[in-house]
């Protein structure tokens, strides 16, 4: 077969058919694409549990997409390896000039694609060619008068609603169609490359086993629920995301949308939600200048911008997925070292009912509302007085919708040594925050069985465990950590002001 009119459209986080950009640029150049899918073995490695369930997921996701692909009398190459190996030998043994892909903006994955591009281009035959899609806005679309990334969340909110306005068409999706533009496997020979190619014809545990992981049934997670879940929460309960952000029962009643990991693996795209939501709620793009600085409400958009926020940060300050965001913290924070107290915390033995029922979630269902993550995030480094990168890792092992630049934001905005972090005294109370937003305690009882019997004043008493001794011993005293906590702060806060001394500040 001629391949001088054929390109490889790379899936990553987009494993989607419709409204995905790499397929929509490689169509304008080329007669026919071949789509392809690599089970990276650098990325392998984070997956340290041979059961996690975002495999299977993927392995769901891999399958249901070749399915699709075959419907349009093409295929899906998958292959196992080490991207920056594997490329260069593809394209060169099928003659390809040209590679599209989503561009990733994590540090090691654009570390990653550099490589590849500086060897195709050693190469002088082909090329890299990437294409913001998984994101709405690639970073640095969203900057300050000055041309500067903003640091804060709240004007970089402002602004992006108004670029909204202002360049609408941003959340059209691309027009195309891959009838008859799929090459099907069987036209080429890959008996000649020297590569693992996957086998996709058994289904979504034969493809795990082909790379030593195991496959899980998962009733809660499907790939084929992603469209329906989208679309029943935009005509449901959007318009009543904002309210129930102050229902006493909002952690029972799970008014989130739940569409966080298929949009983490791509399938849904970000045009897609930004559009349908703006659509379906008229406050969409207002901005909280215009609403008054009283409104406390958030629309399910603003956690779509929160995500763009974040991954624009990361983007543009690298160093903070593992360095405090003010450098004036680094290396500065004396965390405590207590393993005892982290493992009860990592199983759900904390003996707080509010913080053991959310980790029960976490570890059972890979999911947190994320109110509750705020709450455990802030228990853990302001309660705990430990290292926020050992949570940030700890969420990375079990969060379906794990994505590096929100999980280390948002750890970091917990611990106050990230953006808008001069909230050193934020301490949430797990009980205050229990009464408040699951005031009969159903959501706890839920995930905490043996609390059934136990009535929900006794559970959101901060005397609980001398009320309820049955249950288990608390790994802090409240009141002795809540006041260790302040004394801690306070010390950090002196380091900051002499930091600031010595810049001239």
């Amino acid at each position: 077969m001629n391949m001088k009119k054929i390109s490889i459209v790379w899936l990553r986080r987009n494993l989607r058919i419709e409204d995905n950009k790499p397929f929509a640029e490689a169509l304008k150049s080329s007669k026919k694409i071949i789509p392809i899918f690599i089970f990276d073995t650098t990325i392998l490695q984070s997956f340290s549990n041979p059961l996690d369930r975002r495999l299977s997921f993927l392995a769901n996701t891999i399958y249901n997409l070749n399915s699709e692909l075959q419907e349009l009398e093409g295929n899906l190459l998958v292959l196992y390896g080490n991207s920056v190996e594997i490329i260069p030998k593809l394209i060169e043994k099928l003659n390809i000039q040209t590679i599209y892909a989503d561009e990733e903006y994590d540090p090691e994955n654009v570390i990653r694609d550099q490589k590849i591009t500086n060897l195709l281009e050693f190469n002088g035959k082909s090329k890299l060619e990437l294409v913001c899609d998984h994101l709405l806005l690639k970073p640095g679309s969203i900057v300050t008068h000055k041309k500067q990334y903003y640091m804060k969340y709240s004007p970089y909110n402002t602004a992006f609603k108004q670029h909204l306005r202002k360049n609408y068409s941003c959340i059209e999706g691309p027009n195309y169609r891959l009838d008859h533009r799929l090459v099907s496997l069987e036209n080429i020979d890959l008996s000649s490359l020297d590569l693992k190619i996957i086998n996709l014809n058994h289904g979504a545990s034969e493809i795990l086993n082909q790379i030593g992981y195991t496959y899980q049934k998962d009733n809660i997670w499907q790939p084929i629920k992603a469209k329906n879940i989208l679309n029943n929460f935009i005509q449901n309960n959007i318009t009543s995301y904002r309210t129930n952000s102050t229902n006493q029962n909002l952690l029972y009643l799970n008014s989130s949308s739940t569409i966080s990991p298929y949009l983490r693996f791509g399938l849904v795209s970000i045009r897609e939600c930004f559009s349908k939501a703006i659509a379906a709620d008229s406050k969409a793009l207002i901005t909280d200048e215009a609403i008054g600085k009283t409104e406390k409400e958030k629309g399910w958009i603003d956690g779509l911008i929160h995500r763009e926020f974040y991954a624009s940060l990361l983007f543009r300050f690298p160093n903070t997925v593992s360095e405090e965001f003010q450098d004036k913290y680094r290396n500065n924070i004396p965390w405590e070292k207590d393993l005892e107290i982290y493992c009860k915390f990592t199983e759900g033995k904390t003996g707080y009912p509010m913080i053991d029922a959310s980790i029960k979630q976490l570890l059972r269902d890979g999911w947190m509302h994320n109110l509750t993550r705020t709450v455990v995030a802030n228990f853990f480094t302001k309660y705990l007085l430990l290292d926020w990168r050992l949570g940030e890792h700890f969420f990375s092992q079990y969060l379906m919708d794990y994505e590096l630049a929100s999980n280390v934001g948002s750890w970091q905005w917990a611990a106050s040594c990230g953006t808008d972090m001069e909230h050193f005294v934020r301490m949430f109370c797990p009980f205050a925050q229990g009464r408040k937003f699951d005031h009969e305690a159903k959501y706890i009882k839920k995930y905490l069985p043996t609390l059934e019997n136990v009535s929900a004043k006794v559970i959101h008493d901060v005397h609980f465990s001398k009320k309820y001794p049955n249950y288990l011993t608390p790994i802090i005293d409240y009141q002795l950590s809540k006041d260790k906590s302040s004394n801690f702060f306070k010390q950090i806060k002196k380091l900051k002001n002499q930091h600031q001394t010595l810049l001239g500040k």
